[in-house]
């Protein structure tokens, strides 16, 4: 009875299977309120002509971003002591550099401006939330 028979889910490895699915998770979750955030500016008439405010590239991006974010997690669990502090400064670092492009590169496209550069650094930074969010969750299933 010394022994402990179950390992608690902070302790336990992290499978393909949890980690396949809390990726699920955090693609669905971000898909969903970056494409709201896309309707929403369409419905407002923000930046139409804008192509990188549209619902093709917004979902490639964020589902390559969240791909990413989970092979990286998965990367750093396997081969880190603290893979969840480490992945926050991972993600911390990748979110700054993402952010480069929507205030440099946005504002000089068609139908781009500050503003629009802003609600596309705005799915950035949601879409880091909810990867470091889910993918960290030990209570989720991981």
């Amino acid at each position: 009875m010394g022994t402990e028979t179950g390992m608690s889910s902070s302790t336990r490895s992290l499978t393909i299977s949890d980690l396949a699915r809390a990726g699920v998770v955090a693609l669905a979750v971000s898909l969903g309120i970056n494409l709201l955030i896309v309707f929403v500016a369409n419905a407002g008439g923000i930046a139409p002509a804008l192509e990188a405010l549209n619902y093709g590239p917004v979902t490639f991006f964020t589902t390559l971003g969240v791909v990413g974010a989970t092979i990286t997690y998965g990367i750093l669990a396997r081969f880190s002591a603290s893979p969840d502090r480490l992945f926050l400064i991972v993600a911390a670092i990748v979110l700054v550099l993402s952010l480069v492009p929507d205030f440099t590169v946005i504002p000089n496209q068609p139908g781009g401006s500050l503003f629009t550069g802003a609600i596309l650094g705005l799915m950035h930074v949601t879409t880091a939330v909810i990867c470091v969010g889910v993918l960290t969750d030990r209570s989720a299933g991981l």
